[in-house]
């Protein structure tokens, strides 16, 4: 078998009769192979107990609006104070609100919202 070797900028390919054999010759490891760049990470990772202490100090722990008002108002806090887009603060916004670090509560007096703060909250 006649193999002929083709350098590619991270390894080495070895090819022979019409199929591609893969060897220790054809994997790299090196520094240079790693790339990174301030584009490769897009959204930063926000803790929910993070959100709602965000929430709790520009709102208050007691929001006094209905439901999609103030799920919405949350998504707007969110986008401007930790920069994120709003599908993003929206889903941030859900999973705050399954993981009951934020409740609706309607009652006979009212109807709110409760931003509930503390490592762990539910």
């Amino acid at each position: 078998m006649t193999t002929d070797r083709i350098t590619v900028e991270y390894g080495t390919l070895i090819t022979g009769d019409e199929s591609v054999a893969m060897g220790d010759a054809a994997v790299q490891t090196t520094d240079e192979s790693v790339r990174t760049t301030a584009e490769t990470v897009v959204t930063p990772v926000v803790a929910l107990d993070l959100a709602a202490e965000i929430l709790a100090a520009a709102l208050g722990t007691l929001v006094d609006a209905d439901y999609v008002q103030g799920k919405t108002h949350f998504r707007d806090v969110l986008c401007d104070r930790i920069d994120i887009s709003q599908l993003e603060a929206e889903e941030l916004v859900d999973d705050m609100e399954r993981s009951g670090r934020i409740r609706f509560i309607g009652a006979e007096e009212g109807r709110g919202w409760h931003v509930q703060q503390g490592i762990g909250a539910r």
